[in-house]
């Protein structure tokens, strides 16, 4: 979920909790190949500088755009240093892969990187014999005493949990601060440190389709869409499932909420996407932690689990079913 065009991934807020006496002030910077935006209050500007010195550290580690990032050589060489920010994100990964029943694969980098290009100036349609052909294997990566390595042929994106993984390293120091008002942006993955309002973006149109209210602190948001990054064909976007190395097909838009665990539902979102219907809600219902707002191909709208993190208001510019499946 990385790419050079900022905001990819649409999910739109606004601050609901806060007023009169002391609003927000929202800085934004360029990071991780998205728009970062940090809402705090006035008195808080220089944790603001703080979270984005922090957002670059791990920028320097996981960013497989970067020649100088720690996982952009690992791509290369095969062979790292051991980097705490990529370690713990690759050791995260691999708890999510099996959690996921492997359709969260970080390895999924020799299609998408290798092969599509996603992320460049330049994309390509790769034969079916080159999608065949790449070497996917989350087993070939491993973790030693000093070192990283993975085998040959081997290229890792963690462009499916790495804005998820930053935003609770940045919500981890702002509590260790004792700020309890805020908001974390990275694209389409937020964490309200307070009760917050926000508006889910159709993706059928520039619209909103539901507004979003918190009922807890700490909520968790990550939006993944199939609708604006693709290569020539809309039908070759960036979602593929790893198992397949074909495209997911069943939803154009999946949103997960959680409570303060951006890094797991940014790659539980990422796996959904690629899940059958008949797999992804199974999946969620056993999930009982994640809310989940999910909009198919023809526009029907599936949710659950949200009574206990959220309330939410069905606008009608999706114009389209809106379909309940709670968990029992």
């Amino acid at each position: 979920m990385r790419s050079l065009i900022p905001l990819l991934l649409f999910i739109y807020f606004t601050p609901f909790t806060l007023f009169a006496e002391d609003t927000l002030q929202s800085r934004t910077r360029s990071l991780m190949g998205t728009y970062v935006t940090l809402s705090l209050e006035a008195k808080h500007n220089k944790e603001i500088s703080s979270s984005f010195e922090c957002i670059q550290k791990i920028e320097d580690s996981l960013s497989s755009y970067d020649p100088d990032a720690t996982l952009s050589k690992l791509n290369k060489t095969h062979t790292v240093p051991l980097d705490n920010y990529l370690t713990e994100a690759i050791i995260l990964s691999k708890k999510y892969y099996k959690e996921t029943n492997g359709y969260f694969d970080i390895t999924i980098g020799s299609i998408s990187k290798k092969l599509y290009h996603f992320g460049e100036e330049k994309t390509y349609s790769p034969t079916q014999k080159q999608l065949k052909n790449a070497t996917l294997n989350i087993d070939g990566i491993a973790i030693g005493a000093k070192s990283i390595k993975s085998d040959k042929g081997i290229v890792v994106d963690l462009g499916g949990m790495g804005k998820g993984y930053t935003v609770d390293k940045v919500a981890d120091y702002l509590n260790e601060q004792n700020i309890t008002k805020g908001i974390i942006a990275l694209s389409g993955d937020i964490q309200c440190l307070h009760r917050c309002e926000l508006f889910l973006q159709s993706p059928f149109s520039q619209g909103t389709f539901a507004k979003v209210t918190a009922k807890i602190p700490h909520l968790s948001i990550s939006t993944s869409g199939t609708y604006r990054r693709y290569t020539t064909q809309r039908s070759e976007h960036h979602l593929i499932n790893p198992k397949t190395a074909s495209q997911g097909r069943d939803f154009v838009s999946v949103s997960l909420f959680s409570k303060a665990n951006n890094s797991k539902i940014d790659a539980y979102a990422t796996a959904v996407s690629v899940m059958p219907k008949k797999e992804a809600i199974p999946f969620l219902k056993q999930h009982k932690e994640i809310g989940y707002v999910l909009v198919e191909t023809n526009g029907t709208i599936v949710y659950g689990n949200l009574k206990m993190l959220l309330t939410i208001t069905w606008q009608d510019r999706l114009q389209c079913h809106v379909s309940d499946h709670p968990s029992k």
